[in-house]
């Protein structure tokens, strides 16, 4: 029963995202930057956040080519603000089915963060999509979850991690504030 409440949870909330309006946050900032347009995949109702992947899709290659790489893909991510627990910064939390492609969401704790590393971890969670988008028998959360038992390694905090992720991450936090100090000297 439980199950069922989720589900259909989950099933009100992915369609309410589908349906909401995706303007960039930062077109409402006044920010001159390409903006992402309605049919991205990488979406969030979260006006901060909105801004921090257009930001980052900005001055980060390694971000750009996930959102390109998602945006390519049949699956929509839908990042939210939130707490993932066990002292965890980010989390990709759920996949499920949606229509002809996957819905997945992705969490990260916008609290007491530079903007800098926000954007990585949120490329660290678009590089664990991306994992989960490439392997088309994933279609929920169990599936989800014996695949990282399979490729991943766990956490300090019983998470699953994978290389990749990581390094995309760094790759995300390197680029970022390369870019930020090279603004900072003009």
């Amino acid at each position: 029963m439980a199950k069922t409440a989720r589900r259909m949870a989950m099933a009100l909330v992915a369609g309410a995202m589908l349906a909401a309006p995706q303007g960039s946050a930062a077109s409402e900032s006044g920010s001159t930057s390409e903006t992402r347009t309605q049919d991205a995949h990488v979406r969030s109702v979260v006006p901060a956040l909105k801004l921090l992947i257009d930001q980052a899709t900005e001055r980060s290659a390694t971000f750009s080519q996930l959102v390109e790489t998602i945006d390519a893909s049949d699956s929509y991510v839908y990042v939210q603000d939130g707490d993932c627990g066990h002292g965890v910064r980010a989390c990709f939390v759920d996949v499920w089915e949606g229509g002809p492609g996957r819905i997945m969401r992705v969490i990260i704790n916008m609290h007491k963060k530079a903007d800098w590393d926000l954007m990585a971890s949120i490329g660290h969670e678009l590089r664990h999509t991306i994992e989960v988008i490439a392997n088309r028998s994933i279609q929920n959360n169990v599936a989800k979850y014996f695949f990282y038992e399979k490729i991943g390694t766990h956490g300090i905090t019983g998470t699953h991690e994978t290389r990749d992720a990581v390094e995309a991450g760094n790759a995300v936090r390197s680029e970022v504030r390369k870019f930020n100090r090279q603004a900072k000297s003009e």
